[in-house]
């Protein structure tokens, strides 16, 4: 598979994680968005073939006064990778989170494998092994319909949960590693959670990939929301992707996470959005579109959305606009 591979990763720690990353992203160009106003981490030698570092002077400097709809001090400042990946010719992004790890080989490779795939068509398969999807029963007709264009890897160590979660489990939910690798689609019409610490995507579909403003502004004010920026790209970017018949799956490869973040922190800035996040998807999900691509559908339904009538959702909307303008 000769695709240009590139691995976006949002950080402000150190990465030296990295070293044991050589091995998968030896063939990879990296892209490193530190999220601070100026360059201030070393990246380890010979872990990618080519890498980019970028911080907030960078992101101001080429988007000028269009900067402002890059976050600072959340992940989703990674999105500015997303848009020099895609400028600099990218066939498929990786994004991966500073606190995680290889589980065995084959990382880049499992992505790449699940982004060549297909989906079938009305049939969810009960042995979702990768050379084993259609068991006995399933229409030949369905199968290998839709092209896989988003992959949704999993991770062990620390699951991805939100703090309210969390705190009422009372104990860490430690993940074990599996063997059996595994390639699930996600139902058409079907929501879930996307977690951007394990993601690769086609580059057909960046421009569906914005994370919404979170974490603060250019001039350190809070946006009022936190911590739902890769959640809401995946809501916006799942009815997208649905509607033209592209799909995703979930399952391999893994990573091991070694959860970073502050518990009762998380709580504090995930607090405000809890509410707003109950009912965002449902008016997403009542949308109708009409385009035939990407780009016509996501302005489209920029226009549709019924937003909560708060500014903080007005100036999203001219941000999407604006994202989707560079495309």
């Amino acid at each position: 598979m000769n695709k240009k591979v590139f691995v976006v990763i949002p950080t402000i720690r150190n990465l030296d994680f990295l070293r044991s990353w050589r091995s998968e992203f030896k063939q990879t160009v990296g892209i490193i968005v530190e999220d601070r106003l100026k360059k201030e981490i070393s990246i380890p030698k010979n872990c990618f073939e080519k890498v980019y570092h970028y911080c907030w002077q960078d992101i101001e400097r080429e988007l000028g006064e269009n900067s402002w709809i890059i976050s600072r001090k959340n992940s989703g400042i990674r999105c500015f990778g997303f848009l020099k990946a895609f400028n600099l010719g990218a066939d498929i992004i990786v994004t991966l989170d500073d606190d995680c790890y290889p589980v065995g080989n084959n990382f880049v490779k499992t992505h790449l494998e699940n982004l060549i795939s297909y989906a079938p068509e009305k049939w969810f398969s009960t042995f979702p092994h990768l050379e084993f999807n259609f068991t006995r029963g399933y229409p030949y007709k369905v199968r290998n319909k839709y092209p896989v264009v988003l992959s949704h890897g999993l991770w062990s160590g620390s699951i991805d949960l939100d703090a309210k979660t969390e705190i009422d489990l009372k104990e860490k939910l430690d993940i074990p590693s599996f063997n059996m690798p595994i390639r699930q689609f996600i139902p058409f019409g079907v929501y879930f959670p996307m977690c951007s610490m394990n993601l690769a995507f086609r580059r057909e579909i960046v421009p569906l990939t914005y994370f919404p403003l979170m974490g603060e502004d250019v001039k350190g004010n809070k946006w009022g929301y936190d911590r739902y920026d890769d959640i809401w790209a995946g809501i916006f970017a799942k009815k997208i992707m649905d509607y033209l018949k592209m799909a995703v799956v979930v399952g391999s490869p893994l990573v091991k996470h070694i959860k970073k973040s502050n518990i009762s922190k998380n709580f504090k800035r995930e607090k405000s959005g809890m509410k707003t996040n109950e009912y965002l998807w449902q008016e997403v999900d009542r949308v109708k579109l009409t385009k035939d691509n990407v780009m016509g559908c996501y302005k489209e339904l920029i226009e549709k959305i019924n937003f909560p009538k708060e500014d903080y959702f007005k100036i999203l909307k001219k941000a999407m606009r604006l994202w989707i303008s560079m495309f």
